[in-house]
């Protein structure tokens, strides 16, 4: 999501327009997934279990959930290209992108400190003795407060991916990013699997998963991170037909989807089988693409920045926001979900307007740390 090189660096760095365009958009979709009030349920939201509210549901996270993936990819893809063009150096710039991510997340973590003490209070208040140990487990797994979970995956994903010299270790990595993913995807979409079931390993597998939510985690990122680094080895791969194999590939996710919601399987859609298919083809097809206009790179440059402010600024805002109508008794996005576009809206042109003001506070002296913020 975030560059970590500092675009001042002696190394000239390749320029890709068409992928801080594609982050953007990205930032979008995971915006809206953050959007709905805190404590909804199917029913208060007007979704039901018939098969066109499936089918929609199945179209809905087929068109949002990729958006995180394609976000680790990107990293990814542009941190190891940068190391491909400067080898003798790659521990350099892997540290400056960890360093850089581990200031976002401090950055934002004293920012949301309510969030984070709302959070605390709600595990301590679970009764179980454990719920602040286990805020604490999560918070060095996942992220805290909320949503900060990528910054953490990325920086262990590049950390592991970055001990591997060779093309025979990239694939030995990536075997085993696939198994861990799989795993991953038995503690997301599929974990009804397990949640129905009273034999003890259904139980524990279970219980293991929901406990320390085990698919908000690098057992994710890692995957995505590989092939990130597969895209910066050798560029796009130039498959005949690629197009028909992202539609193809995103109609087979929708299918799987599906079946997941229809067999009541899908506890989180973070995770499921045919995802990395369709985000390989999809940014496969992006990054065929050349265009090598100056404005647009301009405005893509903008946008970039925006999306990446976007994503680490939104869910505070919708959860500050929600909080203010709850106290008042007149949360109306409760029942009318629909309405939810216009603060989306809002939250967006903030971001704009926020992310311009830091940007302009950033060239005074003091306050040169708002530039790495976002």
């Amino acid at each position: 999501m975030v560059e970590a090189i500092n675009e001042t660096s002696r190394t000239k760095k390749e320029y890709f327009p068409v992928l801080d365009l594609v982050r953007f958009i990205a930032a979008l979709l995971i915006i809206f997934i953050h959007i709905f009030p805190e404590g909804s349920t199917t029913a208060s939201i007007g979704l039901d279990a018939s098969i066109p509210t499936m089918i929609s549901e199945s179209v809905v996270y087929g068109i949002l959930r990729p958006a995180v993936p394609i976000f680790f990819i990107i990293s990814a893809f542009l941190l190891f290209r940068r190391i491909e063009a400067d080898k003798e150096n790659k521990w350099k710039y892997v540290g400056a992108f960890c360093l850089r991510l581990l200031f976002l997340y401090l950055f934002w973590y004293v920012l949301g400190l309510p969030l984070t003490i709302k959070d605390m209070a709600g595990f301590a208040s679970n009764g179980d003795g454990y719920g602040l140990l286990r805020y604490i487990m999560i918070t060095l797994w996942k992220g805290a407060p909320r949503g900060y979970w990528f910054l953490v995956a990325l920086a262990l994903s590049v950390l592991i991916v970055n001990l591997v010299r060779s093309k025979k270790g990239l694939i030995i990595m990536s075997i085993l990013a696939g198994l861990l993913y799989i795993y991953g995807c038995f503690n997301s979409a599929y974990l009804g699997l397990f949640a129905s079931k009273d034999d003890p390993f259904s139980k524990t597998f279970f219980m293991i998963g929901n406990y320390l939510e085990l698919s908000y985690c690098f057992l994710e990122a890692i995957l995505f991170v590989v092939i990130g680094k597969f895209f910066a080895l050798r560029g796009p791969f130039h498959i005949k037909g690629n197009l028909i194999f992202v539609i193809l590939s995103f109609v087979l996710m929708g299918v799987e989807l599906f079946l997941t919601i229809s067999f009541n399987l899908l506890v989180f859609p973070d995770a499921y089988f045919l995802l990395p298919v369709f985000v390989f083809f999809f940014m496969n097809q992006v990054l065929l693409i050349k265009i090598e206009d100056g404005r647009f790179a301009k405005v893509a440059k903008k946008l970039k920045k925006v999306g990446s402010f976007s994503y680490l600024f939104h869910i505070q805002f919708f959860v500050y926001l929600h909080w203010i109508l709850d106290a008042t008794g007149n949360n109306i996005f409760r029942q009318y979900i629909a309405l939810l576009l216009f603060p989306y809206a809002v939250c967006v042109l903030l971001c704009f307007a926020l992310q311009t003001l830091f940007e302009h506070l950033s060239q005074y002296k003091y306050l040169k740390f708002l530039r790495y913020s976002y």
